[in-house]
């Protein structure tokens, strides 16, 4: 079968739906599916290549305004011959600049639109109230199939107007292997001067979503023996930026370090070296750090948010509404090695699940029944 994959950034680039991308495109190839990614162009990199058996279409991008616009999109994929497109995201070019000439382009197709972030964060907004209630929903139902990151997602899209009988929860992955190899140790503790007896871990950048201030301030009243270390980039223009969360901290008492960008050995040996690893977010469309804690043996305490809800179910760790909780959660797994040890092994255990030697043939089922016009149903 021949796959196209429409996403707005692809490797070299880092995020969470351009990892999805790329282990879905890498796994489907592992599969025998001849797979081409449509992407916007990067710094360095070619206009196409082919990496690991993906061919990389890159399109240089014009701005107008406020709005990014493809150059030579519809033109680039009326020029690949494929079977079944698969639409990333929503409210970003590679989905909006396909929507409105949806009926138009041939093949299957399939929508995997992430959640819906903006919605999230901004739900009083008159183009998003228009966007996601009025206009998206529409275009949606043109698709064959829509492939949610999470059971939460699909009840969301149901809510929205999505015909429940088109939507598959297939989810999204990590390569374990990458997690479970031999890896020179960083010397979390030393090399970063911590003080405190145990260390919680978060690993993302510090966007408006991922509300790192509410994990300082669940640690407050656990000050005197858990630690705080920060993974990722600064975001200066979010309320949750490296100086507003420097001076919560402070404010509070609470050891926070911040860590930056790591390698990929330097990741995985964090996440080994730290007692427990903590998210704050009010919004994920799935949250990929998470599976990599558990591929780590790492027990998590998170928000309600993305799949933390469904991995707390499967005992890889807790899952929260409040601050109360997230602290009393956190003081258990800090101060019960018996606990720790338990749900350690049962996050281990369940990561296999998110690999994507087993979430991609999930994907493919739905792909092939698409093709073969018959629905398959893959919620795992």
């Amino acid at each position: 079968m021949r796959v196209l994959i429409a996403n707005h950034r692809f490797f070299p680039a880092e995020g969470g739906t351009e990892r999805w991308a790329l282990g879905l495109a890498r796994s489907l190839v592992r599969l025998g599916q001849h797979t081409t990614v449509i992407t916007q162009s990067e710094p360095g990199c070619p206009a196409e290549e082919t990496f690991d058996g993906v061919r990389i279409l890159r399109l240089p991008m014009m701005k107008m305004g406020r709005f990014r616009v493809p150059l030579r999109y519809w033109r680039t994929i009326r020029g690949v011959d494929y079977d079944i497109i698969n639409i990333s995201g929503n409210r970003i070019w590679c989905a909006d600049f396909y929507f409105p000439l949806v009926e138009i382009f041939g093949g299957f197709r399939v929508a995997t639109p992430h959640d819906f972030y903006q919605l999230s964060m901004n739900p009083n907004s008159a183009i998003n109230k228009m966007y996601f209630r009025r206009y998206l929903p529409g275009r949606l139902r043109a698709f064959d199939r829509y492939l949610a990151m999470t059971s939460r997602e699909k009840l969301r899209a149901a809510s929205l107007g999505i015909p429940a009988t088109k939507i598959d929860v297939v989810g999204t992955a990590i390569d374990i292997k990458d997690f479970r190899g031999e890896v020179p140790e960083v010397n979390l503790r030393s090399r970063w001067k911590f003080t405190r007896r145990k260390i919680g871990l978060y690993v993302g950048g510090m966007w408006d979503n991922k509300r790192v201030d509410r994990i300082i301030r669940g640690l407050a009243p656990l000050r005197d023996r858990v630690a705080l270390a920060i993974v990722g980039k600064d975001v200066p223009t979010s309320r949750c930026n490296q100086a507003a969360l420097m001076q919560l901290a402070r404010e509070l008492g609470v050891e926070v370090r911040f860590l930056g960008k790591l390698t990929r050995e330097e990741l995985v040996s964090v996440y080994r070296e730290a007692d427990v690893f903590l998210l704050g977010s009010e919004y994920e469309g799935f949250g990929l750090s998470l599976i990599e804690a558990m591929a780590s043996s790492l027990p998590f305490v998170a928000f309600d948010a993305g799949a933390a809800p469904l991995l707390a179910e499967r005992g890889a760790g807790f899952s929260t509404s409040t601050i109360e909780e997230f602290t009393s959660y956190v003081d258990r797994i800090t101060s019960d090695d018996e606990l720790r040890a338990q749900i350690s092994r049962q996050a281990g255990n369940e990561a296999p699940h998110w690999d994507w030697t087993e979430v991609s043939r999930r994907y493919l089922r739905v792909l092939q029944g698409v093709v073969a016009k018959s629905g398959t149903e893959s919620d795992p």
